[in-house]
């Protein structure tokens, strides 16, 4: 099954394809759907080697797909962590079911963020966060140190697009 998928995708024109789902699009897009649109071109324009999305409920990485990106989307899923009381923390139970829905959307690798993801608002751990992703993605072959990664996520409450290089 596998073999069958990778060579039914190396006849993809993902160039022609990402034109054509642009055109039929309802316009207006909206914000986050226009950052999406705007990833998988950048990424397509950039030869990326994949697209690190930072997602809590998923939405975000299922509009990148949407648009068909020709290399891998990393879906970081990020857990709310709550307080329960002075010495307890909880994990949302719906970061796992996020994580296993990226599973039905073409070319989505879901991973699930640890460490100092628990305090995503912060700027550092974002960072840390994405270099998180940017390192299991060396692990898995998915790039290699001088490739360019094109970043999704939210910062201070504005989504943001950025370009890194593997290091």
């Amino acid at each position: 099954m596998s073999r069958i998928c990778k060579e039914a995708e190396a006849f993809l024109d993902y160039d022609t394809m990402h034109k054509k789902i642009q055109e039929i699009v309802s316009l207006p897009l909206s914000p986050i759907e226009s950052l999406a649109a705007s990833a998988v071109s950048t990424a397509r324009s950039l030869c990326a080697a994949a697209i690190v999305v930072l997602t809590k409920g998923g939405y975000t990485v299922e509009l990148v797909a949407k648009y068909r990106p020709s290399v891998p989307i990393l879906s970081v899923v990020v857990p709310e962590i709550t307080r329960t009381d002075d010495f307890e923390w909880s994990c949302s139970e719906s970061a796992a079911h996020v994580a296993r829905r990226g599973l039905i959307y073409r070319g989505i690798v879901p991973v699930m963020a640890t460490g100092a993801s628990a305090r995503s608002s912060n700027k550092d751990s974002t960072e840390e966060t994405i270099r998180s992703a940017i390192e299991f993605a060396k692990k898995k072959g998915i790039c290699k140190t001088g490739d360019s990664i094109v970043a999704l996520h939210k910062i201070d409450g504005s989504s943001v697009v950025k370009i890194l290089y593997v290091e």
